[in-house]
C-alpha cells in the first residue's frame, strides 16, 4: 500500500481541482503502478540515478522514491486528461514545487501551456530547473523571461538566485539591484542584497538593506535575523537589541531569533535572560555547540556549577583537550566536593600547561587535605 502522505496530498489537490476522480479511485490505480515498480526495481538492485534523485536532498529511501514515482506516472495521465482553468493550473504548480515533486510540475504546465504566457511559461521552467539544481537553464530560461518583460522584479530576483547558485556573486547583486530600480517598494530585493551582504562579510550594507526592507515590511523574519546579526557582527550590541526588542514588538518569533535574542543578551551584561534564552533554544537544537559553548560560559559566570557539569562535558566530546572547559570541569568538581575526580582533571590541565597549578594552588591544597582525610578514615 501506498504511503497515507501521497493520498493526503491527492486530497489536498482535489480539493482544488474538483474535477480530478476522487481520491477512492485513484488509490487502486497508485497500488498497482507501485506494486508494478517494486518487481521493476527491487531494493537490492542498484538503479541507475534519476533526475528526481538528483534534486533530493534528504536522502529519501528506495520506498520513498517508488512511491514518488509512481504518485508521478498516475498524476501525469491525471494532468493530461483534465482541463484546468489559469487560477487551477497556478495553484498545482505552486503545489507540486513546494512538494518537490519537479517532473510533474514539469508535466503539468507542458500540458496546459496555452494558459500561460509565453514569459510565465520560461518563469516556471526556470523555476523547476533551479529547484533541480540545472543552474545554467533556470539562468537561460530567467534571461528569456526578462527579455520579455524587463518590468518584473521578481524575475530579476529569480535570476540572481541563479547567478548566486552559480557562484556568480557579483552578477547575483547586480540582478537584486535591478529588481529595487525596477520597483522600490519590491521589498525581496532589499532582503536578498541584506542576505548577500552578510554572506560577503559586509556587515554594514547588510545592516543598512536589512533597514530599508523593514520599512517596507514590518513581518518578515529574515529581515530581524538578518539586521540583528549584523549589528552583533559589528559590535554594535545597542542597535543588535533593537532589533530583538522590535521583533518583540511586532510579534515576529522564530527559534534563530531566539538564539539571536540570548547572544545579545550576554553581551550586554544581563546573564539570567541570556541564559533563559539559549536554554529555550537548545531545547529545540541541543547539538549546537556555538550555543552550548555561550551558555556554558553563562552558567560559570552565575557560577551555576551544579548546572555546568553536562554542559563540559558535552562540549569536551568534541574538544577534548579544550583548556577553559577543562579548567571549568575542575571547579564543577571541586564545588560539588568530588576530590578525586577534580584531581585527576588536574592532572590533564598540568599536562597542557604548569600554570593551573599555581592558579589553583589553594584549590589543589585543599583537595589533597579532603583526600589524606579521606585515606585516614577508611583506615
Amino acid at each position: 500500500m501506498i504511503s497515507s502522505k501521497w493520498i493526503e496530498l491527492y486530497q489536498y489537490i482535489k480539493k482544488q481541482i474538483t474535477q480530478f476522480p476522487d481520491p477512492a479511485d485513484v488509490l487502486a490505480p497508485l497500488n498497482e503502478r507501485l506494486l508494478f515498480l517494486q518487481v521493476q526495481f527491487p531494493k537490492q538492485q542498484q538503479r541507475q540515478q534519476t533526475s528526481w534523485e538528483s534534486e533530493d536532498t534528504q536522502g529519501h529511501s528506495h520506498a520513498d522514491w517508488l512511491e514518488h514515482e509512481a504518485f508521478t506516472l498516475i498524476m501525469s495521465d491525471i494532468v493530461a486528461t483534465h482541463r484546468l482553468s489559469p487560477a487551477q493550473l497556478k495553484f498545482l504548480f505552486e503545489t507540486l514545487m513546494a512538494a518537490q515533486m519537479c517532473q510533474l510540475a514539469m508535466v503539468t504546465i507542458n500540458n496546459h501551456k496555452p494558459l500561460l504566457s509565453e514569459e510565465e511559461f520560461k518563469t516556471c521552467c526556470g523555476l523547476v530547473y533551479q529547484q533541480l539544481g540545472d543552474y545554467e537553464m533556470a539562468k537561460s530560461m530567467f534571461e528569456e523571461s526578462i527579455a520579455l518583460n524587463t518590468h518584473n522584479p521578481l524575475l530579476h530576483c529569480h535570476l540572481g538566485f541563479s547567478h548566486l547558485y552559480l557562484g556568480q556573486s557579483e552578477l547575483a547583486e547586480e540582478s537584486f539591484k535591478r529588481s529595487i530600480t525596477t520597483d522600490p517598494d519590491f521589498i525581496g530585493g532589499y532582503q536578498n542584497l541584506a542576505g548577500l551582504y552578510y554572506q560577503e562579510g559586509n556587515f554594514a550594507l547588510a545592516a543598512q538593506y536589512a533597514e530599508q526592507a523593514y520599512s517596507k515590511d514590518h513581518s518578515l523574519v529574515s529581515t530581524y535575523i538578518t539586521a540583528t546579526s549584523s549589528y552583533l557582527a559589528l559590535g554594535e550590541n545597542v542597535q543588535a537589541d533593537k532589533w530583538i526588542t522590535r521583533a518583540f514588538e511586532n510579534q515576529v518569533s522564530s527559534f534563530e531569533l531566539v538564539r539571536l535574542a540570548g547572544i545579545c543578551a550576554h553581551q550586554q551584561g544581563r546573564l539570567e535572560e541570556a541564559l533563559e534564552a539559549l536554554d529555550q533554544y537548545l531545547s529545540v537544537h541541543p547539538s549546537n555547540f556555538d550555543v552550548l559553548n555561550i551558555r556554558a560560559r553563562i552558567k560559570a559566570e552565575l557560577n551555576l556549577f551544579d548546572q555546568l557539569e553536562p554542559d563540559l562535558k558535552q562540549l569536551l566530546t568534541l574538544e577534548p583537550h579544550e583548556e577553559w572547559s577543562l579548567e571549568q570541569l575542575f571547579l564543577c568538581y571541586f564545588h560539588s566536593g568530588q576530590w578525586a575526580e577534580a584531581q585527576h582533571i588536574m592532572v590533564e590541565l598540568n599536562k597542557l600547561s604548569g600554570h593551573y597549578k599555581v592558579t589553583h594552588r589553594a584549590l589543589i591544597n585543599t583537595i589533597n587535605k579532603k583526600l589524606s582525610l579521606d585515606i585516614v578514615e577508611l583506615n
